[in-house]
């Protein structure tokens, strides 16, 4: 609940994650891009993390694609090329821009009209965060 921080000395506010909605949602096979801005990040009042964010789906069944660009170091390539193999995983990408696509399974949403579920924002170098509702809509 109260996760420990650790901010650069004179930091006299904590830096918060945007990612310019509160909720995303999709239909089925739509994309959309998400960049993340960090607020109150090392005294300026909207910074881009030069680490680059780490982006976290807790269903990775409920996108066809889920990667992050801009960051070309060794664990983000390794993160970002990783497969997965249908199951109901969640799946880690890093990145300062990400691109979600809405599956196009329909046997995932079985009865339903929408399926749910959530993706975490962390900033690599502030440690802000933010969880965002996901949200499928079926054709």
């Amino acid at each position: 609940k109260y996760k420990l921080v650790t901010l650069p000395r004179g930091t006299a506010r904590m830096p918060i994650l945007s990612v310019g909605q509160e909720t995303i949602i999709l239909k089925q096979g739509e994309s959309k891009s998400i960049t993340p801005e960090t607020l109150n990040f090392l005294g300026n009042s909207i910074a881009n993390e030069p680490g680059g964010y780490t982006a976290i789906v807790s269903d990775v069944r409920t996108l066809s694609t889920f990667t992050g660009e801009g960051i070309d170091t060794e664990e983000a390539t390794r993160l970002n090329s990783i497969e997965t193999i249908g199951t109901n995983v969640s799946k880690t990408v890093i990145g300062t821009a990400f691109t979600l696509k809405g599956t196009t399974v329909n046997t995932l949403f079985g009865t339903r009209t929408s399926i749910q579920t959530t993706v975490t924002f962390i900033g690599r170098d502030s440690g802000a965060r933010v969880t965002i509702p996901l949200t499928i809509n079926k054709l």
